[in-house]
């Protein structure tokens, strides 16, 4: 029993105190151009972050997995189609374009810009005329210039050593799509049907994004948060940001 706690005891120490990894650089707080640092800093290492770090506890971001998101079309009385084991991936090719850090009010403030790719599977079903219809089958999404608007909020945590680390305890994202696109295979077993219900997802493609957006990006930030939460509890405020 001793042997087990110790081992558990010693992994837990060695990747508390694993520091901070190398495709991360530190910024120094005291530099007039901080948020320009951090910036460059973030934009060197997103893609190696959204892929994981094994060693840190860190899964791998990207593909990113959802379960299930509903939409109606065009509205309850219209089709229900359920998007299923959705897999996103584009993560990993995220442009940082904006990096700031409100030190007094213990904010981060980032804005991004990424293309998201989407497999999945759907079940469709609602009633043409006053004909019941189902279908099911493969279908694919695509998120064009997904812009992203996320604050962080942060708290001082002091660890049994004394050192201070920043812990993540809110945030709050807005998203804007350009533009998306949907597909649905295998419709009806009908080609010209299912290439007129495509049709009509796609000139509905804005209000199917409104409906799946909150789901979409409550997955996300969830997964990115939980990161960097284990990320912060490794690395001290020292470490990431030295005088």
């Amino acid at each position: 029993m001793w042997t087990g706690l110790f081992l558990v005891l010693g992994l837990y120490e060695s990747v508390v105190g694993l520091g901070l990894p190398s495709y991360i650089s530190s910024c120094s707080r005291k530099d007039p151009n901080l948020n320009d640092c951090a910036l460059k800093s973030a934009r060197n290492s997103v893609h190696q972050f959204s892929l994981g770090d094994p060693e840190r506890g860190l899964p791998p971001l990207d593909p990113l997995y959802v379960e299930n998101m509903v939409v109606y079309v065009p509205n309850r009385n219209g089709f229900k189609v359920v998007f299923k084991d959705n897999y996103f991936t584009g993560l990993s090719s995220l442009t940082l374009q904006n990096l700031k850090f409100d030190m007094d009010k213990k904010i981060i403030a980032a804005q991004a810009l990424v293309n998201l790719d989407v497999n999945n599977t759907y079940d469709l079903s609602g009633r043409i005329l006053v004909i019941p219809i189902k279908s099911s089958g493969d279908s694919f999404i695509k998120l064009k210039n997904t812009l992203l608007n996320i604050n962080f909020y942060y708290e001082d945590i002091e660890d049994a050593d004394g050192k201070v680390h920043w812990k993540i305890f809110n945030h709050d994202v807005e998203y804007e799509v350009e533009k998306a696109v949907f597909r649905l295979e295998n419709l009806l077993n009908d080609k010209n049907l299912g290439e007129q219900i495509n049709k009509i997802l796609n000139g509905l493609s804005q209000q199917i994004v409104d409906e799946v957006g909150p789901t979409i990006c409550g997955s996300l930030m969830k997964a990115v948060v939980e990161n960097l939460g284990i990320l912060l509890e490794q690395v001290s405020f020292d470490e990431l940001m030295p005088e």
